[in-house]
């Protein structure tokens, strides 16, 4: 498997579980990969549809000598440390693990037909840690008779009361996350020629995951999954100098991302009660997925003097299909409008199942040439072209800002950019006779691909289609949420999905520089300055706004329209140092720190919600993934034997590790209310002068964040402090290993491992809750990133 690949490879983007799905991310055990490839900056014009790291997972073949493995690994609660907000006495979490399976390759007909295959299994149960802040008996018993049914499914907490909203106390329990998985693999690679070589690979990976997102009744997604990828190659030895690779691959994943446990549960409306409670209902989207991608790839190589050169295409027909089953959604911006029942917006969810599709065009030429002994240039370019998105019925429309209307269904949603070519130019070069020292830069343009999922919730624009609506308080003061009312017969509740007709593809210009020098045989240190400057990420704009003193909206016949926009920009700059020792006398190790920024509007991943969606500008900061400080030390270190023990004792011991550490990433403070009465409440908050943020008896995990700093913006203003001006606590985690080879005879071992994660138990805490709006979590971290300390077994036989 390739991930993101071209040529050879093959572009897995489909190569995840996702959806609710706890599946792996690769079909294909560990042991069945031959080779692992990661590329972080200035790679070869061969790789695109990315602006990040590409990354390359080469399975194995079979051989004229029968090879293979078998394994299992174990682990068991009774072996770990307690989660932080787990003490005793109460039940400790329930983990179990089970992962077996092995690998097999071989001949079926000696020097010509090969195959090779493996089987993983992994039975997995593990049980997450809810700390959460539920409604107090007496709180409950104020509340009318509409809304108990809210409560009801929330258990009586077991805990202290909120000492900032004594309405709420908290509640800690654990439940039992499952995940059976099954994945295979099998591979023929047939050689009819010293020429010639045709491969047809298959990897099916049937799952079911079972999650808790929640404490109340039902809280639970059972997802079973169905991932599948096949591929078949052709590959031709043209002449010495000249080689062809042509290749066909097809990937399929189908899941049911259930939103509840029970049929009850995911009738309910998903309710936000405000105030910090616990979310009571099913989780957002109920959706059935069934998606499937077709690529077809060629390349050719040659070589030719001092030129490296290859040539190649790549062509995805993307096909995604989703039906959106009927949810409801109440918002209480906090638990005085929960006690009254003043919902702050009640909103719909729920289509048939469009069929999105899309064709993406991938083309490159890359020549490395050897212009010197001591100077390699390497120069490419990819050209890259994505037809605009379409649905299979044509049951899509875009917005027409200027008539303020809907297009007829079918029409395009904007015209494709025709012009997306990313050059790339690199060098590398050795200053001294020496060959000790290595200089090496370059400079690139890396286009993102465009996803025809991107515009899928498009066809909800079609009158009829969608049952995508949404009210507010400010635009009906009278809003209740239970019970729940009927949104079709509320003017203009209709919610709009619209793309700007000018689209352009989202793309980085990425620059590096960095300098290795080597000492000795088996050392290398190593400085690199990287750069890289986003244009034209997706950013979305609440695009009809309820117009300031009225109950009416920007165009009075729609309700919320979410416009997406090409017009966000990133920014990063790093300094990367590494050193590096080869394996010698049993010991090899790596450091590896980077000091970095990234900057940004919000718009990569989600991003936090911007607080004026016409003042753009004012997102600037860093973003929400931002780790200023970055230290990964991994070392194996080959244990000498043991000269007065048996060597079948004391030889062949091993220990590994991997120790890394970061600074928190940002936190950004909300207000929780709609101050301009546009219908979003996504307002920042003011700053109270003199009064620092920070508490004066600061301490992780609860006191982080001091509220009498914030206050929220008076009506008709938009809250002054920027985004993301905290940081959160940060993480340290040390993990080691004890492995041990005996020899059973030749070719043949038995390795025996015990592994340790979080060896020192250290918690690592999320960022803590952030906004006015949920004062009884404000500044206190509630769960771990991390797990706890945990221990495992295992054993493999290779032969």
């Amino acid at each position: 498997l390739r991930k993101r690949g071209c040529g050879c490879g093959v572009d897995s983007d489909y190569d995840e579980a996702g959806y609710g799905s706890g599946a792996r991310i690769h079909r294909a055990s560990v042991d069945a990969i031959g080779e692992f490839r990661l590329v972080s900056t200035m790679y070869s014009a061969e790789y695109g549809q990315t602006v990040g790291a590409v990354i390359n997972y080469i399975s194995k073949s079979g051989t004229n000598d029968l090879h293979g493995t078998v394994f299992e690994f174990f682990r068991h609660d009774k072996l770990d440390a307690r989660n932080y907000f787990n003490p005793a006495p109460a039940a400790k979490p329930t983990i179990r693990l089970n992962q077996f399976g092995g690998v097999l390759g071989g001949p079926v007909v000696k020097d010509k037909l090969f195959f090779f295959g493996s089987y993983e299994g992994v039975r997995q149960r593990t049980g997450p840690t809810f700390n959460v802040w539920v409604p107090t008996a007496a709180f409950r018993a104020t509340l009318p008779a509409v809304l108990q049914p809210v409560v009801a499914q929330l258990p009586l907490p077991n805990g202290p009361v909120s000492p900032s909203e004594p309405r709420l106390a908290r509640y800690t329990a654990t439940r039992a996350n499952e995940l059976t998985e099954n994945a295979g693999m099998v591979k023929f690679d047939y050689l009819p020629s010293a020429k010639d070589r045709l491969t047809v690979r298959y990897n099916p990976m049937p799952s079911f995951t079972k999650s808790y997102f929640g404490v109340g009744e039902g809280q639970y997604r059972p997802v079973p999954s169905f991932l599948q990828t096949g591929k078949v190659s052709y590959t031709r030895t043209v002449s010495p100098s000249l080689l062809n690779e042509a290749g066909f691959f097809v990937n399929r994943l189908d899941t049911d991302w259930v939103a509840g446990g029970t049929d009850a549960v995911r009738a309910f409306p998903r309710t936000t009660m405000g105030g910090g409670a616990a979310v009571v209902g099913p989780a957002q989207f109920d959706m059935p997925v069934a998606n499937t991608a077709f690529t077809y790839m060629d390349a050719l190589s040659w070589v030719k003097s001092r030129h490296q050169i290859r040539i190649g295409t790549q062509i995805a027909r993307i096909r995604e299909n989703k039906n959106q089953k009927f949810q409801q959604f109440v918002n209480y911006l906090n638990l005085n409008q929960f006690a009254q029942n003043k919902a702050y917006s009640v909103t719909t969810q729920g289509r048939p199942e469009p069929g999105m599709r899309g064709t993406q065009y991938n083309f490159f030429v890359q020549d490395d040439v050897q212009a010197t002994t001591r100077l390699t240039i390497n120069a490419g370019l990819r050209y890259q072209f994505d037809t605009t998105p379409s649905e299979a019925h044509g049951r899509i429309a875009n917005f027409d800002f200027s008539k303020g209307t809907v297009e007829p269904a079918g029409t395009p949603i904007w015209e494709a950019p025709k012009l997306n070519f990313g050059p790339r130019v690199g060098f590398a070069y050795m200053p001294f006779h020496s060959k000790q020292t290595v200089i090496r830069g370059g400079i690139g343009l890396f286009y993102t691909n465009q996803n025809p999922a991107q515009v899928q919730n498009m066809p909800n624009n079609i009158p009829g289609f969608s049952q995508a609506r949404s009210v507010n308080t400010t635009q009906y003061p009278n809003l209740v949420g239970f019970p729940f009312p009927d949104l079709s017969s509320f003017p203009s509740a209709n919610t709009l999905a619209t793309f700007s007709k000018d689209w352009q593809t989202a793309y980085t210009e990425q620059w590096n520089l960095n300098i290795q020098q080597g000492f000795g045989a088996n050392m290398v240190l190593q400085a690199a300055y990287v750069g890289n400057y986003g244009r034209h990420f997706e950013r979305w704009e609440f695009a009809n706004p309820l117009v300031a003193g009225t109950a009416g909206r920007r165009y009075p016949s729609y309700g919320i329209i979410n416009n997406n926009v090409p017009g966000a920009s990133t920014k990063y700059n790093a300094l990367q140092l590494s050193f590096k020792r080869r394996l010698n006398h049993g010991l090899t190790f790596n450091v590896n720190y980077t000091w970095s920024h990234m900057l940004g509007q919000g718009a990569l991943q989600g991003g936090t919600a911007v607080q004026n969606p016409n003042n753009w500008e004012a997102e600037w900061a860093s973003e929400d993934y931002d780790i200023r400080h970055h230290l990964i030390f991994d070392y194996t270190y080959q244990l000498p034997d043991a000269p007065l023990l048996p060597k079948w004792v004391g030889s062949g011991w091993q220990i590994n590790g991997i120790t890394t550490m970061r600074t928190g990433l940002p936190i950004n403070v909300g207000a929780g209310t709609d101050p301009m009465g546009i219908g979003s409440a996504t307002s920042r908050p003011n700053r109270v002068p003199g009064v620092p943020m920070r508490p004066a008896n600061y301490s992780i995990p609860g006191r982080q964040l001091n509220i009498a700093a914030f206050t929220a913006p008076p009506p008709g203003t938009w809250g002054q402090l920027g985004r993301n001006i905290l940081s959160g606590p940060p993480s340290a985690n040390w993990d080691c290993s004890l492995f041990k080879r005996f020899r059973v005879r030749e070719q043949h071992e038995l390795e025996y491992r015990f592994e340790m994660f979080n060896m020192f138990n250290h918690p690592n805490f999320s960022g803590p809750g952030s906004s006015l709006a949920g004062a009884a979590n404000f500044g206190i971290s509630s769960s771990t990133s991390t797990a706890p300390r945990q221990l495992q077994f295992a054993l493999k036989y290779i032969f």
